[in-house]
């Protein structure tokens, strides 16, 4: 009942809307249908925004909103004279939908749709941003608000101190470092306007629901894209750059995650396709509203605070082409800086931590800076628009007088930051991010780029720029060209991101390959070729060439869901393990948070396992159960303590290979297998139990960089070196130990043993020296020791195959 009222008050809410924009002579049927469904869209999420603030959000008091809007709808047009709204009937809105241009606009849409939405990633990891998001929806939906708190802070820092963590990925107290005074509240990272759709969706569809929330953004987004494309290009070409953009990799991967920039590539697009319909309107009330939809950005994402720069500067570009269009475009610079004063006041409130880690990170201070060198641009540039227009007359007329000149220092740019970013820049290696993969996805960026965007595609830019800058047409689209070569050369410079793909491509995922596709395309159509076959055959085997391309890339994630049996892995577990009274730990980090906010379970993440272990019975003796979540054993690890398995935690799912120096080719089993174990107080006290594991690899918890994952588990080398088999992040209490691993041409491998991340060593890395097995003694001098990983490394086609790993405690 509450997804059918949902949606009647969608539909009912958009009409109002569809009345009052079919007075406008712009619109065109589809873009007046898409507006009216747009307009209630955008007001649910604040709404939802809003009453999350307030810690009073519900899925009744959304369904009131919105039957209100509708009702405060009908009755404005009541009031008002009938004749404003008179039902439009010209022909060519009338005949729209009859074109055969229109159908399959519709019909690939909708296919869009369907791959967004049948093969999602149920991301329910609490390490990374997705996952952290999705913790967030749920936890709106369920509490009304973010109600992070950890109510037993006190208790597990007074017993456990250092050895217990009381904070997890993203969320953290303020207290420690003075900035609130409640000891056990937690501040969520990001902002929250994506959280508040996920809770929306959650709360209609459960967590199916809340993973298809961005499919829904990324179907208008295809409208909003040909839209656009169509009136830059022409319906041919607008179509094959919508294939492109919907097709991509890079867009296929993030919308089908729980990540913001999907949100944020919707508003853009929908405030480049307002400004197109809106630019020549002499009323400034237009533009303020345009600039207001473009301020929900700083809503969903901090960096669209960098937008300010770039709006500056189309700002000075617009007062050399027309008085009266800079003089307008004021107005959405005014209405997008209030809006974005707006979602900085509210991130004080509700973001204050993270607002306070990344100012001590130094973006925050590179946003003011540019900030206050941009106001003082529109300063001056207003002071010479108004008093000394002169000079704005002579510049134009300078500027027209050396075109030719100009067009020679444009190639001549476009060609140097090419070569330098292509060739030079990778080895210099320049130090932005820090060190290691960070570096070297900052170095190679562009290099990388061409994995989502064809090269060939991207040459053709220089002639967008050319369009926009010297010539000086099609400048009511103009805006599309300074925030999408803005965010390209920003994200080009540096990516800010970690380097594992497809997770880099989100930055870039965000506007520069949707602008670099329609970019392209623009310049490919401007360019003056006389002849009109060639000029045809030219545009038609690029357009082949890169579909095929864009095909090759995205075919492995094309029709494939990922991390598919998360959700039921975890709510097994919730299933069988009990709540009341008792305690979790763990050094996992991607299940804690999940565990805790989605599932109810009191888990706190261990900082050092030995000390911990050490003060667990001051717990017991509060008749606390306690539990211990690991993939291990720890028989031996603390004869005064008992330790009984109880339960398993089995995550499993496929995923893409997370490689940083080339494109993910192949999907690995994203599997964790961790039991869960009651500890209790051994009386007498007990005797280390024999320990063993047999694993098949993948089956096993085990990960690989330069491997193919079989059907059968096991993991075979190609052509790359690199790390073949890594894993299972083991704890183990102390003893000796052996290690076999069985498979084919084994002595073409190296193997090693490290635990602590890789940064420990128990058996430096050796030769093999049996085909088909090989076997390392190592001992544990610790009590206990965690993320302990048996490593394998090929050279490239080595033929290297792991079939088994048996690992045994020798007593």
């Amino acid at each position: 009942m509450i997804v059918l009222l949902f949606f009647l008050g969608w539909i009912f809410s958009s009409i109002p809307f569809y009345f009052l924009f079919s007075r406008l002579k712009e619109l065109k049927r589809i873009g007046l249908l898409l507006l009216s469904f747009i307009c209630p869209l955008l007001y649910v999420g604040l709404i939802a925004l809003t009453l999350t603030a307030l810690g009073i959000y519900s899925i009744q008091k959304i369904l009131t909103s919105l039957f209100l809007l509708s009702g405060s709808g009908f009755i404005f047009r009541q009031i008002l004279n009938k004749k404003i709204y008179r039902k439009q009937s010209n022909s060519s809105q009338r005949s729209e939908f009859g074109k055969i241009e229109t159908v399959l606009l519709v019909v690939f849409a909708c296919f869009a749709f369907y791959l967004y939405s049948a093969f999602p990633t149920y991301y329910l990891d609490g390490g990374r941003d997705q996952g952290q998001y999705t913790i967030f929806g749920i936890v709106i939906a369920k509490t009304g608000g973010l109600h992070l708190e950890v109510p037993d802070t006190r208790l597990i820092e007074d017993i456990f101190e250092d050895s217990v963590l009381v904070d997890y990925q993203s969320i953290a107290s303020e207290f420690q470092i003075g900035l609130s005074d409640s000891e056990t509240y937690r501040s969520p990272r990001f902002f929250h306007l994506l959280p508040a759709y996920l809770a929306l969706g959650y709360d209609l569809f459960g967590l199916d629901g809340l993973f298809r929330v961005n499919a829904v953004f990324a179907f208008l987004s295809v409208f909003l894209f040909y839209l656009i494309s169509r009136r830059m290009l022409d319906p041919w070409l607008g179509s094959v750059a919508t294939v492109l953009y919907v097709l991509n990799p890079a867009q296929l991967w993030n919308v089908r995650s729980t990540l913001s920039e999907t949100i944020s590539q919707f508003l853009i697009l929908l405030t480049v396709y307002l400004i197109q319909l809106f630019f020549r309107k002499k009323s400034p009330i237009y533009m303020l509203m345009v600039g207001s939809v473009f301020g929900i950005s700083s809503f969903v994402r901090i960096d669209s605070y960098i937008y300010f720069p770039t709006l500056t500067l189309y700002s000075v570009f617009l007062s050399l082409y027309t008085k009266d269009k800079y003089k307008n475009f004021l107005y959405f610079l005014l209405s997008f800086l209030v809006i974005s004063f707006l979602s900085l006041i509210y991130a004080y409130f509700y973001s204050k931590l993270y607002l306070f880690n990344l100012w001590e990170f130094g973006f925050l201070k590179i946003v003011l800076i540019a900030w206050i060198l941009s106001a003082g641009i529109l300063i001056t540039q207003y002071v010479i628009h108004t008093r000394y227009y002169f000079l704005i007359d002579r510049i134009r007329i300078t500027l027209s007088k050396n075109k030719k000149n100009l067009r020679y220092i444009l190639f001549s740019l476009f060609i140097f930051v090419f070569l330098f970013a292509y060739f030079i820049r990778p080895g210099l290696k320049i130090d932005i991010n820090g060190s290691g993969n960070l570096k070297y996805l900052a170095a190679n960026s562009l290099s990388i780029f061409f994995w989502y965007v064809p090269f060939w595609l991207f040459f053709f830019l220089i002639f967008a720029c050319d369009l926009f800058l010297i010539r000086k047409k099609n400048i009511i689209s103009s805006f599309i060209f300074f925030i999408g070569i803005f965010l390209l050369l920003v994200y080009l410079l540096d990516p800010g991101i970690a380097p594992d793909h497809f997770w880099a491509s989100r930055r870039w995922m965000l506007f520069s390959i949707p602008f670099a596709i329609l970019g392209a395309f623009i310049g490919i159509r401007s360019l003056e070729i006389r002849n009109a076959i060639f000029k045809l055959t030219l545009v038609f085997s690029l357009s082949i060439l890169s579909i095929i391309y864009t095909i090759w890339r995205s075919e492995m994630i094309l029709f494939q869901t990922m991390m598919e049996g998360y959700p039921k892995g975890y709510g097994s577990f919730a299933s069988v393990t009990p709540n009341e009274n008792s305690f979790y730990f763990t050094t996992k980090r991607s299940i804690a948070s999940p565990l805790r906010y989605i599932y109810g379970k009191n888990i706190y993440l261990i900082n050092d396992t030995e000390e911990f272990l050490k003060k667990v019975p001051k717990l017991l003796q509060l008749n606390k159960q306690v539990f211990i979540i690991q993939n291990g054993g720890f028989s031996g690890a603390d004869r005064d303590l008992k330790f009984t398995q109880i339960a398993n935690l089995i995550l499993n799912g496929k995923f893409p290979v997370e490689s940083i120096h080339r494109y993910p080719e192949f999907l690995y089993h994203k599997n964790l297998n961790l039991q869960t174990f009651r500890i209790e107080k051994a009386d007498p006290k007990v005797s280390p139990e024999p320990i063993e594991f047999d694993w098949i690899p993948a089956g096993g918890g085990f990960l690989s960089r330069v491997g193919k994952i079989e059907e059968d588990g096991t993991i075979s080398a190609t052509r790359h070196q690199g790390p073949l088999v890594f894993g299972p992040f083991l704890t183990l209490p102390k003893g000796r130990y052996q290690i076999e691993w069985i498979g084919r041409n084994i002595n073409n491998a190296e193997f090693d043993i490290t635990y602590n991340g890789g940064s420990s060593l128990l058996h430096p890395r050796q030769k093999g020296k049996l085909a088909d097995s090989e076997t390392l003694n190592f001992e544990i001098q610790d009590p206990v020791i965690d993320d302990l990983e048996f490593r394998v490394f090929v050279e490239g086609k080595s033929g290297v195959h792991i079939q088994k790993i048996r690992l045994k405690r020798i007593l």
